[in-house]
């Protein structure tokens, strides 16, 4: 680290080639605004947690995933409005180390019937391109959608349209334009599965 990097704790972090990056004190983010992230919800047909020995069962209609599990991603997850940027989680699952040497070697190092929380931490500037736009993403007839079939809760798109709102602009998976076939533009009806590239973002 050179001595041009270093931050003082009591003086602003000031980066002039990017001032969206300054800070108000050198080694610290503040923190403005924390929202309730929305609750992922089972529908009505879901009754029963999974034992936590069997969270294959979750696949199944009736069962959600096993409660220990459950309440470690409701935990983990949380919106915080930065003075700089937007910060949240939606993390999700994955299985957890093996314990003993059987399932190390027949289950290439993963416990069988354990998981545990993956995070996935985003942080969003407010001079990304992705803040042209904020819009209410929250599905029609949400309270019934919930009850019938479970979901998210309440969703915010952020997200950049051109060409009269028609189409999303395009960026690269990897940042230096290749490895997407859709950089250019991706008309706003495409689904995301199809079009990752394109510049939104639901949270």
């Amino acid at each position: 680290m050179t001595t041009a990097n270093v931050t003082n704790g009591s003086k602003p972090y000031i980066v002039e080639d990017r001032p969206m990056i300054s800070r108000s004190c050198g080694d610290r983010v503040k923190i403005t605004h924390t929202i309730e992230p929305g609750k992922e919800e089972t529908g009505c047909i879901t009754c029963f947690y999974s034992p936590p020995e069997y969270p294959i069962l979750a696949k199944c209609p009736c069962f959600d995933y096993p409660e220990y599990i459950v309440n470690e991603i409701k935990a983990s997850q949380y919106i915080y409005i930065r003075e700089n940027s937007i910060e949240y989680n939606q993390p999700t699952l994955q299985p957890s180390k093996a314990t003993t040497p059987l399932t190390t070697i027949f289950c290439c190092g993963h416990s069988p019937s354990s998981l545990s929380v993956r995070d996935s931490i985003t942080t969003i500037y407010f001079d990304d391109v992705l803040m042209d736009s904020v819009r209410n993403d929250t599905r029609m007839f949400h309270p019934l959608h919930t009850f019938c079939c479970g979901g998210r809760g309440e969703e915010v798109r952020l997200e950049s349209r051109f060409c009269g709102d028609v189409c999303y602009r395009g960026r690269s998976l990897d940042g230096f334009g290749s490895g997407c076939c859709c950089l250019v533009c991706v008309p706003v009806g495409c689904p995301e599965c199809l079009c990752p590239c394109a510049a939104r973002v639901s949270v």
